[in-house]
């Protein structure tokens, strides 16, 4: 998983960027605390966009079924199992709805997942079970990460145009002496 950082309420991190001047307020979208898509609840030091940009490219690598079976497959040959899975009647039905899932889950997934789980049969067939496991979480990082993409390409459009007004900035609160 990888996220924008969040400052998170009652951290050091929230009460050093309230000092600064640079958190934002609360609001609906960021209550969530969702790192993927809620965005930075600060201003950043770097410009926006290219904070933007990175993690956009980050998600762009991580996610692409090439990189991300690779891992899968590094995974498969260093797992040591001293036994084999037991396979139950539900592996098989689960595994049968994966194959037909993993075709229709992007371009170069399906080829990405045969390399690698032939790699896995051939060097570590105890390690089959784990890595089709760790495949169908790809099912759903694949297609989030590319709508985390598009959000957040719509986010740098958004600052490219100057459409992205700049959140006023919580100040700290002042302390308030009162005579004893």
């Amino acid at each position: 998983m990888v996220g924008l950082l969040y400052a998170l309420p009652t951290t050091q991190l929230t009460r050093r960027l309230l000092a600064e001047g640079r958190l934002f307020p609360a609001d609906d979208q960021t209550q969530s605390g969702d790192q993927c898509t809620a965005g930075l609840n600060f201003e950043t030091k770097r410009p926006r966009r290219d904070v933007l940009n990175d993690y956009r490219t980050v998600l762009k690598a991580i996610y692409d079924p090439m990189a991300y079976f690779g891992r899968v497959r590094r995974l498969g040959r260093m797992l040591k199992r001293e036994r084999a899975h037991r396979m139950i009647k539900g592996d098989l039905r689960s595994f049968a709805r994966l194959i037909l899932r993993i075709h229709r889950a992007g371009p170069g997934t399906a080829g990405q997942f045969w390399r690698m789980l032939i790699d896995c049969a051939l060097h570590n067939p105890k390690a089959v079970p784990y890595v089709i496991m760790t495949s169908a979480l790809y099912l759903h990082l694949g297609p989030f990460s590319r709508q985390v993409i598009a959000e957040i390409d719509r986010e740098i459009a958004n600052v490219d145009q100057g459409h992205k007004q700049v959140m006023p900035i919580m100040q700290p609160a002042k302390e308030v002496l009162v005579p004893a």
